[in-house]
């Protein structure tokens, strides 16, 4: 294989396992949620032990054995079996409505199947950055250990784990932001039949090179897979953060990724790797932390989430073109470790903000991990810098590509359903906390959300605990992808912060929404920042197109925190006083005969569920319900007529669907 080819080969093989890992540390959100169910100390020691688990990978690859083409064979083909492994379990869970013994295996095959990924990618990452130069002859004397070598490939690993990332982020696009794993269709099996295929072929090309020393500062993968996965190749982050439609951040992602080839491809390139570390810092703490006011706060925000894969590769190309080294099995497991626990800190610490709030914001946890990636590459620049050589053309095309037509598919209107038996001046109220999308199994069973909406088609859809992009929740946009699926328009409230909150979906069809209002409740004693949705709706159907006043909210959650919950509904009420026709709907975290329930029926508020149905039916958590924190109250011009409890577990709470009288 001559030079070139090999260099392509090897770029697209580290792409390739960086597309599957980075998946994989999406999955392992929602596969750690049973873990937070049973506290949050459960729940850090178990992603603890798996991000720390690649360097047991890697020692075992490495262990009296260089990195050469056949242990990066082996590691590739322990990978894709695993993965595939993990989709066929996939299939038995998605076969039936709760799964417990099957996703429980899952849950565990898959965590283990991260820490073999971030295993496998540093072992990719290491053959990879070896030396163009390097003698290849199979019967010369390998280096000693600690031996410096010609300059290590910085510029082919940094387009291929970005090129990874932005590929992997293209490829959830194109599946509407609902990841092959959780999934069982046919569009799944070809996405992992694909991509498996394509990376077993490209190691077997492989296979033959012998092994070489690799480039220093590895670590740094794990906070740049990090960033990658969080931020910059998370399309519904970057909607949600910017408030702009999907299909916008889709086509950012389009074109991130053709500036990522244009950063590491010119020969003057527009900023050196000093000024695009600065860059990449600067704009996370844009997007976590300084997020500007006005008008044209949305655009700035797209713009910088654009420019951030860029500027990290920019800054990471120099960092891994320091004279390569020839590393024992020592230093590639302490590097494993390294980068398994540079990957889970930053996500791990800004998740568990809320439920365990953190003495300073959490969205200092992204900015450390841009320092963590940018200090170093700061530190090399002034060394001197190694000038990006041109190549990547076909890959970076291939993936601007999947990102255009995963654009398209989530731009495609979807379907409302038939007109609903409904009386004319009836209107149907959907209100359904979703846990970010995360069942019991665990498993992110969208499909069946979607099912659910579809058969009591109601004409609003008031939603709670959506996710848009947090990687707690499988980094889906959960809001676009329900409200696409069911052909409904959306309304957004951030709460906890902009990627969680509340939604509303109508049917344009059948209803108008105006008005849309977002009131921000008090913290009190915390540990999330909560808030309310309001809009105006008028049901089409109606006889005189009388408008009623619908607010969605989710109040704290500790049981013992009534003063919080009853000071929210106070704000609930200043900002959208009880007059007219008005619905309050959502997951109160209170249950009958409490003090906040008594403050709503004080405001001439009545609970369906009590007037029309059955009041002893419970809502949390699905699986055996003990609770009932779900409500829908509505005021003496929209009485209820009926109301029940559907008996769903996709989420960890039942939906209640609510008919409503209109005047």
């Amino acid at each position: 294989m001559n030079p070139a080819s090999r260099a392509r080969s090897e770029l697209f093989l580290l792409a390739l396992v960086t597309g599957l890992v980075a998946e994989l540390v999406r999955a392992s959100g929602p596969l750690l949620d049973r873990a937070f169910a049973q506290g949050v100390t459960t729940a850090a020691t178990v992603a603890l032990v798996t991000y720390v688990a690649p360097a047991v990978v890697v020692a075992a690859l490495t262990v009296g054995r260089r990195v050469s083409g056949r242990v990066v064979l082996l590691a590739v083909a322990l990978l894709v079996a695993a993965r595939v492994a993990l989709q066929v379990l996939g299939a038995q869970v998605a076969a039936v409505d709760l799964a417990p013994g099957a996703g429980e295996a899952r849950a565990w095959l898959g965590l283990a199947t991260v820490a073999l990924g971030l295993g496998v990618l540093v072992v990719v990452a290491a053959f990879v950055s070896a030396p163009a130069d390097e003698p290849t002859a199979r019967d010369q004397p390998p280096s000693e250990p600690g031996t410096d070598t010609p300059a290590a490939r910085g510029s082919l690993v940094a387009r291929g784990v970005t090129y990874g990332l932005l590929g992997s982020a293209a490829v959830h696009l194109l599946l509407g932001t609902w990841d092959a794993v959780w999934r069982a269709d046919a569009a799944a099996w070809v996405v992992v039949g694909v991509l498996s295929a394509g990376t077993l072929a490209t190691a077997w090309l492989l296979r033959g090179r012998p092994a070489g020393p690799c480039t220093r500062s590895l670590w740094v993968l794990g906070p740049y897979v990090a960033l990658g996965v969080q931020v910059f190749a998370n399309p519904a982050f970057v909607a949600s953060d910017a408030n702009l439609p999907l299909p916008v951040a889709g086509a950012a992602l389009a074109v991130a990724t053709l500036a990522t080839g244009a950063a590491l491809s010119l020969l003057r390139p527009l900023a050196g790797p000093l000024a695009a570390a600065v860059v990449l810092v600067l704009g996370v703490w844009v997007l976590f932390l300084a997020a500007p006011p006005g008008p044209v706060a949305a655009w700035l925000l797209l713009a910088v989430a654009t420019a951030l894969p860029a500027a990290g590769a920019r800054a990471v190309a120099p960092l891994w073109s320091q004279p390569a080294r020839v590393h024992g099995t020592a230093w590639l497991t302490g590097t494993a470790a390294a980068v398994g626990l540079g990957t889970a800190l930053p996500l791990l610490v800004y998740q568990l903000d809320y439920d365990v709030p953190l003495p300073f914001p959490n969205g200092l946890a992204p900015v450390v991990a841009a320092l963590a990636v940018a200090l170093p590459a700061v530190v090399q620049a002034r060394r001197g810098v190694t000038v990006p050589a041109p190549g990547g053309a076909v890959l970076c095309g291939a993936v601007a590509a999947v990102a255009v037509a995963g654009t398209v598919v989530v731009a495609l209107p979807g379907t409302a359903g038939d007109d609903p038996d409904v009386d004319a001046g009836a209107v149907r109220v959907l209100s359904w906390n979703v846990h970010y999308g995360v069942s019991a199994d665990p498993s992110v069973r969208l499909d069946e959300m979607v099912d659910v909406i579809a058969s009591a088609d109601p004409e609003v859809v008031v939603l709670q605990e959506v996710s848009r992009g947090w990687v707690l929740g499988g980094g889906g946009d959960m809001a676009s992808a329900l409200a696409r699926a069911t052909g409904r328009e959306l309304a957004w409230a951030p709460a906890a912060d902009r990627q969680f909150g509340n939604a509303l979906l109508w049917d344009p069809d059948r209803a108008d929404v105006t008005d849309v209002a977002v009131v921000e409740l008090p913290y009190g004693a915390g540990p999330q920042r909560r808030s309310a949705l309001a809009a105006t709706v008028t049901v089409h159907a109606a006889p005189r197109a009388v408008p009623f006043r619908l607010v969605t909210t989710h109040l704290q959650h500790r049981e013992e925190n009534h003063a919080t919950r009853l000071a929210q509904l106070d704000a609930i009420f200043a900002a959208e006083p009880v007059d007219g026709p008005y619905v309050l709907a959502g997951d109160l975290n209170a249950e009958p005969g409490w003090a906040e329930i008594a403050a709503i029926t004080d405001e001439g508020l009545v609970s369906a569920q009590d007037a029309v149905g059955d009041p002893a039916a419970l809502t949390s958590p699905a699986v055996v319900p003990r609770y009932r924190v779900d409500w829908v109250f509505s005021g003496p011009d929209v009485p209820a007529t009926s109301s029940e409890v559907i008996d769903v577990v996709d989420s960890d709470h039942r939906p209640l669907l609510v008919t409503l009288d209109l005047p």
